[in-house]
């Protein structure tokens, strides 16, 4: 038996990480240094790399083989999460200086992995039959039509690039990639100029940027954007009248590649909508962002307890809120879009309310928002088909199953509400 000195003596021993060892009643300690992870085992370079990394739809790792003869890869390990590792099937090679495409959709047979990459960014890794780590790529967050790749095919410069080359060399001059947009101001009025601003990454001999836009669907024209301030600018022109003004940009790299934002331009543009309506008697009537047991959503088939919001009608004629914007952050107006194509959901009557469920579930159905309500307080706001606000309202932290609404429907204080009252009036 050992004294309860010496069982706390080889307790701080463990914890500082020294093996503790007990042999014919001696006390033994032995250095114990935690294995290594996949985050820190070395790499042993042996010709193939992961040379280009797509997340952002259909995703893919692209391999390269920097030797002169062909190389058999049969029993390799791809993953990007070490408790399940994909390995690649006998007979798997790569033709000398070539490529070879992985496509990560979870299938786990062929060259399918059995993983799906996240668009946020993670962690590659490639391993030999013997399980030795032979290249690991740690890509950053990406976006639709961007991918992350060494430059040129093999070397340690990597980069995101706009131009994906799936199964072909990435070149020694990339495409810049756009990475973000702004537009200012973001909901613009008849008569006002708009500012265009990107920001580009991996920009390289860079040829140019233009920028493409039309009204009302007309011809496109083009603007050059310049560069001010680290960032690519160009000023829309103002409008006279309503419409929509669509655009779309584009980067050109020296070695004459292009990239876009959006990706799929021309087929896909970024637009605004120049609007006089007036706007719908609309209000945030009552709202619920920490629902626990109180007032469930039904929709799935079971009872789910999610945040709500109650729209609350206090006009005199029906509206359709098909079009209409909500959303949880006030510089982002256009967060989740109402669906216009189901106007029996939508609609509104005079007087009527309206609850719509902020669950992150718009598979759901048309009245289920893409984002959830914080109960440790934010903002919550209903906006017009152009952006333009028709109420928002921000709130602090939350109770469990206390709604925070309107004293009255449609006044302008507000008070806890510990009988919600979703769906019926606040009087």
């Amino acid at each position: 038996m050992f004294s309860s000195d010496t069982v706390t003596f080889m307790m701080n021993r463990l914890l500082q990480g020294c093996c503790v060892l007990v042999c014919g009643g001696i006390l033994f300690l032995a250095s114990c240094a935690p294995p290594e992870d996949e985050d820190t085992a070395p790499v042993i370079p042996e010709g193939v790399q992961i040379n280009e990394i797509y997340a952002a739809g259909e995703d893919w790792v692209e391999l390269y083989n920097s030797l002169e003869t062909s190389k058999d890869i049969g029993g390799y390990f791809i993953y990007d999460n070490a408790a399940s590792k994909y390995k690649l099937p006998v007979g798997t090679s790569i033709p000398a200086k070539g490529f070879l495409v992985f496509v990560c959709n979870d299938l786990g047979t062929g060259l399918n992995t059995n993983f799906k990459l996240t668009s946020e960014g993670e962690t590659v890794y490639l391993e030999n039959a013997s399980g030795t780590l032979i290249d690991r790529i740690e890509y950053p967050a990406i976006g639709a039509g961007q991918s992350y790749g060494r430059f040129p095919d093999g070397t340690d410069n990597l980069a995101i690039s706009g131009s994906q080359t799936r199964g072909a060399t990435n070149g020694g001059n990339q495409t810049p990639a756009i990475v973000s947009t702004t537009r200012e101001p973001l909901v613009p009025g008849l008569n006002q100029t708009v500012t265009i601003k990107a920001s580009l990454v991996s920009a390289q001999q860079l040829t140019g940027v233009n920028l493409y836009f039309r009204f009302n669907n007309g011809s496109f024209s083009t603007l050059r954007m310049t560069l001010q301030n680290q960032q690519y600018t160009a000023t829309l022109p103002a409008q006279t009248t309503t419409g929509t003004v669509e655009y779309y940009l584009e980067a050109i790299g020296a070695n004459g590649t292009k990239s876009y934002e959006p990706a799929s331009a021309p087929n896909k543009v970024l637009s605004y909508l120049l609007n006089t309506d007036p706007l719908p008697n609309l209000f945030i009537n009552e709202f619920m962002a920490y629902n626990l047991s109180c007032c469930p959503d039904r929709d799935s088939g079971t009872d789910e307890f999610d945040d709500w919001i109650e729209i609350y009608n206090a006009g005199s004629v029906a509206i359709n809120l098909g079009g209409m914007y909500l959303s949880d952050n006030k510089a982002n107006p256009f967060n989740h879009r109402l669906p216009t194509d189901d106007p029996a959901s939508t609609t509104l009557g005079p007087g009527e309310f309206l609850i719509v469920w902020a669950d992150n579930s718009p598979e759901q159905g048309p009245l289920h928002l893409d984002f959830a309500l914080s109960n440790a307080g934010e903002a919550v706001g209903l906006y017009y088909i152009d952006g333009r606000k028709i109420d928002e309202y921000t709130f602090g932290a939350q109770s469990a199953n206390v709604s925070w609404g309107r004293t009255t429907n449609g006044a302008s204080t507000w008070k806890a509400f510990s009988t919600p009252t979703p769906a019926a009036s606040n009087q």
